[in-house]
């Protein structure tokens, strides 16, 4: 009798009788075997037989699955359905084609690149309120955690818009924009989530819907709920809207039978080390088996398939052809191919659309890429979204990952949170620095990814650096090691800043220091509004470049230095006209700054002693100027800074067309004024007529990202100091948070350190009045408390009644609170007697002896 095998192969007749009489169980289908899911092989005494059970299925499950691998094989790719009904959402990215001729459509656009910057809205997150800019950085509008409220709508009928809900809304008086609504499906039921930042929304909202309402013939139920915060911006920040989609790729069990145990181990030792590859992905082979025969008596030698290797993890589009095209030697070729069924049948494309559905589920999306191409030893496929709120991306890692797929119930999706920073930097300081990031990289869990974006921006003067990772910790480790690095160091010469005030303009400490940098290949910024040099490059460079600038710079206070000039209304109005260029041209343009943007303006003299006295003098006209001189030195002011008046360097225009030096433009955005009026930075053009409010698109084009979130900060600060009776910073010393000012006294914790405070007299009091806090704060209570001593009135323990004993025995009734109280110690009891006792016990009695 032969082995048993895992399909029906030449038998005898006597065989087959034996199976029809002793093993009946050889021809009947395995239902494991169907579904793909049976370990056994050849040792199943089920029947493997895929013709013989369900055929017609399994072929359309295997056509379905196909077109997923037959893209990388050489063979055309198939159309897109949802093309050609209009609902494909993928455009370029579509893995499938685009039109029914096999040809793209001509106006396919390109989507664009996955990780390109979306345009800023100008909402940051600050001091625990969201905060919202407008044009110049002026703060638009602030709103705190407790400033919102939300409620969610369910009953809704399918397919209801965010815009049908926002005008059911606004007829009932709430009106709601419809970016604060989030239709959703769950289990069958449609519903929506309404946010708004008015406290009372939610309540209003169920006071006007009543229980048994209908809308739209549906009958709604509205119910409050924890509203969701906005999502703010914040580059200083990690950034967790971004999740990572994956699960399980369809795959196959296959069984391979061979005559010979030394070939079925080889095959098998082949699969293991990948030499052998199906439709190019690595496969997991066991350990070749030989099967046992039927009836012990009789071996089961010249059993062309005695010996089985099982492979799992085979791609399910992978056909008998495919396995044996995998095996190159002619020799190893198995006898016989056993194939199973996939352990799904959905295709990828449509498997992404059940994911998508889930995840638009939880909350509106910013976007949602398709699964990506992944390498040839993955075993899953993997997805990228991005969330509009943080919050839904924790809700969808919460609530989706390990549910079951809805096309493979056997298989769980995982939802991974991805946390991510982004840095705008300069494109001199990321070469400067380059070399150090990448040693720092190797200090960086395996987990973090780093990508340097190329240069964007009219200029190409600033690179995206993009940190990611998946667990959050180490983000944060990674972004402070970037952030430290970026920072640059700070120039010194025995503990003292290395500065000099001739930095203040181009002069030739200047350009020496820009010869210094070519040469020792390092960068070095100067910061005009701290007076310091920021270095970034390899460690023992800037070392080099430190003891370089202290040279200079104390040969340069050895014979130059800066003078100031500080310009009155009418001397303002002279340099404007024609005398700023006046001095400059006896001077030199890289001698003489004109600052207009401080208070008072000024014109500032790097040299001698002698350049300043002769540009006093030129000022107040005791030094005439000969006309042709001027002229010499009168030139095109179409590139001249609108700040320093000299010719721009790396010149800007912003939106009222005027022109800055890209440093000079850094400069007046991060010296803004705060303290007169509204903080708002203007245009200083046209000799600072032109006032024009800065356009947000010249602040983000222009500035790095630091530079910006600095204007945004100081903006944010500067109105919350402007209006005390509106907001106030929390009172602990090392806390930026801000809290808003009520009229009535109401206690509430700081948000970060958690201390209370009264919101109306900004002092923490818990359990007491302002008034009683005022006056113990004065002194006022001391004073109170040192006359009741005097007069001998104590407080009842109870209910801190004010009592007065006059004459009598040291037991006291409260006319309050009814409390049986001992004068002496001021212990309460329940009734007389036992204050009596008490007395007695502990105080001799329960009269106050003379001497005693």
């Amino acid at each position: 009798m032969s082995a048993k095998v895992n399909r029906p192969v030449s038998l005898t007749k006597d065989e087959h009788q034996h199976q029809s009489v002793g093993d009946w169980r050889a021809v009947t289908p395995c239902r494991f075997f169907l579904t793909g899911s049976c370990t056994k092989g050849t040792s199943c005494p089920f029947l493997h037989d895929v013709k013989s059970s369900n055929s017609s299925d399994t072929d359309s499950q295997e056509a379905r699955v196909k077109s997923r691998y037959t893209v990388g094989s050489g063979d055309s790719k198939p159309i897109c359905k949802y093309y050609k009904i209009g609902v494909c959402k993928y455009g370029a990215k579509c893995i499938y084609v685009h039109a029914d001729d096999g040809q793209l459509p001509q106006n396919a656009a390109a989507e664009p690149p996955e990780d390109e910057d979306k345009k800023d809205d100008f909402t940051r997150t600050i001091g625990g309120a969201f905060v919202q800019f407008d044009a110049g950085a002026r703060v638009s509008k602030i709103r705190l955690p407790g400033d919102f409220s939300a409620a969610r709508i369910s009953g809704l009928r399918q397919n209801t818009s965010k815009e049908s809900v926002r005008d059911m809304l606004a007829e009932k008086g709430l009106h709601i924009s419809v970016d604060d609504i989030c239709t959703f499906h769950m289990e069958g039921s449609y519903g929506a989530t309404v946010r708004s930042d008015d406290a009372s929304f939610s309540k209003r909202l169920c006071s006007l819907v009543q229980p048994g309402c209908t809308w739209g013939g549906s009958k709604i139920i509205v119910t409050s709920i924890a509203a969701p915060m906005p999502s703010g911006h914040n580059a200083r920040r990690v950034d967790c809207k971004k999740v990572h989609v994956s699960w399980h790729k369809a795959v196959k069990i296959v069984w391979l039978n061979f005559g010979n145990g030394d070939i079925a181990r080889r095959v098998s030792d082949m699969f293991s080390k990948g030499a052998y590859r199906v439709l190019d992905q690595r496969v997991t082979a066991a350990a070749a088996t030989r099967a046992e025969s039927v009836i012990p008596s009789r071996p089961a030698r010249g059993n062309h398939v005695a010996w089985t290797v099982v492979l799992t993890d085979v791609p399910a589009a992978a056909q008998e052809r495919d396995i044996l095209r995998a095996i190159t030697h002619e020799r190893n070729k198995p006898h016989h191919v056993e194939m199973g069924a996939p352990t799904y049948s959905t295709d990828e494309e449509e498997a992404w659309a059940m994911i998508r559905s889930l995840l638009t589920n939880i909350g509106p999306l910013e976007y949602c890429d398709p699964p990506l191409e992944t390498n040839a030893n993955s075993r899953r496929v993997k997805a990228t979204a991005r969330f509009l709120d943080e919050a839904d991306a924790r809700r969808a890692s919460l609530e989706l990952g390990k549910m079951e797929l809805p096309f493979h119930r056997k298989a769980r999706l995982t939802v991974q949170m991805v946390y991510s920073a982004k840095f705008k930097v300069a494109i001199n300081v990321f070469d400067a620095v380059q070399s150090r990031i990448v040693a720092q990289q190797t200090t960086w869990k395996d987990n973090i990814s780093f990508r340097a974006y190329k240069p964007t921006g009219p200029l190409q003067r600033f690179r995206v650096l993009k940190i990611e990772g998946e667990l959050a910790e180490n983000v944060v480790n990674a972004k402070a090691d970037l952030e430290s690095i970026l920072a640059g160091v700070v120039a010194t010469d025995n503990d003292a800043t290395l500065w000099h005030s001739s930095l203040k303009t181009n002069g030739k400490l200047f350009q020496a220091i820009k010869t210094l940098e070519k040469e020792l290949s390092v960068t070095i910024l100067r910061d005009k509004v701290k007076s310091e040099l920021r270095l970034f490059g390899a460690q023992r460079r800037c070392e080099d470049a430190q003891r370089r600038l202290a040279q200079l710079i104390r040969m340069e206070s050895g014979s130059n230095s800066s003078r100031v000039i500080e310009l009155e209304p009418q001397k303002f109005f002279w340099a404007c006209h024609g005398g700023f260029r006046t001095i400059a041209g006896q001077l030199g343009q890289e001698k003489v700054l004109f600052d207009i943007i401080s208070t008072p303006k000024k014109i500032i003299v790097s040299g001698s002693l002698e350049d300043y006295d002769l540009a006093v003098a030129i000022m107040e006209g005791r030094k005439q100027v000969p006309e042709r001189v001027e002229q010499a030195k009168a030139h095109d002011t179409a590139q001249e800074c609108s700040v320093c008046w000299t010719e721009a360097d790396t010149p800007v225009k912003i939106k009222c067309g005027h022109i800055y030096c890209l440093e000079c433009f850094e400069d007046s955005c991060t010296k803004a004024n705060t303290t007169a009026g509204e903080f708002m930075i203007l245009c200083h053009g046209n000799q600072g007529n032109c006032r024009s409010v800065m356009a947000v698109e010249d602040l983000q084009t222009y500035l790095s990202s630091a530079a910006l979130e600095t204007v945004l900060e100081l903006s944010f600060s500067s109105h919350v100091k402007r209006n005390p009776n509106t907001f106030r910073y929390c009172p602990s010393p090392d806390c930026d948070f801000v809290y808003r000012v009520s009229s009535a006294a109401r206690t509430q914790n700081c948000s970060n350190c958690l201390r209370p405070t009264c919101s109306a007299c900004h002092e923490p009091h818990i359990g007491m009045s302002c008034a009683e806090h005022q006056d113990l704060k004065s002194g006022g209570f001391a004073a109170l408390m040192k006359l009741k001593k005097k007069l001998g009135i104590k407080d009842c323990p109870k209910c801190a009644t004010p009592l007065e004993k006059v004459s009598g025995c040291n037991h006291m009734t409260c006319a309050a609170c009814k409390a049986h109280i001992c004068w002496v110690c001021l212990m309460t009891f329940a009734n007389g007697p036992a204050v009596y006792e008490h007395m007695g016990k502990l105080h001799g009695g329960h009269i106050d002896l003379p001497g005693v």
